[in-house]
């Protein structure tokens, strides 16, 4: 067989598995269909990748990329929402511009790989990531986040202060160098 059906009768099993344990876990032949619709999003997002790989035409794939990747990563905090409850919904709102910015990756990903595609992708992640951060220093997690923090801006300063203390030698230096160290002769006696 070869490997691209290989992957695609992987993905195929994996999706069937995935689609079982999810029914069992959501208990839908116990319950009605109130847990049940974010599941249908997400199974949407899988449709339209798939859709994005079956497609040859570049206009449209781009366009299902985004779209693929939004209603895939938006259902993430509908799951919580719907296993939770809807009074998460003012911490659990920034996962729908972290969706959007995700979408924006796989349009520079996929796409043209501009520049303004990645900055503003890279805009909408940090957004919701800082609005999160905000939320949990309040929390329990506050210091935990607080030391996280301070360890990685320490790593950052500490790897620049290492970088700016390498001794640069470039391969003309080294030449010059080496017919210094004896006196410009060449050996002979």
């Amino acid at each position: 067989m070869e490997a691209k059906k290989k992957q695609i009768f992987t993905g195929i099993i994996t999706i069937i598995i995935s689609i079982i344990v999810l029914i069992v876990n959501l208990k839908l032949f116990e319950e009605d269909f109130g847990k049940l619709w974010p599941t249908l999003l997400l199974l949407m997002g899988v449709i339209l990748y798939i859709f994005y790989f079956a497609t040859k035409k570049r206009r449209n794939r781009v366009a299902l990329s985004f779209l693929a990747t939004f209603v895939s990563v938006s259902s993430i905090p509908l799951f919580i929402l719907t296993f939770t409850s809807f009074e998460h919904f003012n911490y659990i709102w920034p996962g729908f511009i972290l969706a959007i910015g995700c979408g924006l990756t796989t349009v520079y990903l996929y796409g043209g790989r501009r520049r303004g595609t990645l900055f503003l992708a890279q805009i909408l992640i940090a957004i919701p990531l800082l609005i999160w951060i905000f939320f949990a220093m309040g929390s329990k997690f506050g210091l935990v986040i607080g030391v996280v923090l301070l360890m990685i801006g320490v790593a950052f300063l500490a790897r620049g202060l290492i970088r700016d203390n390498k001794p640069s030698v470039s391969v003309s230096d080294l030449s010059e160098s080496a017919g210094e160290g004896d006196g410009g002769q060449t050996g002979e006696v």
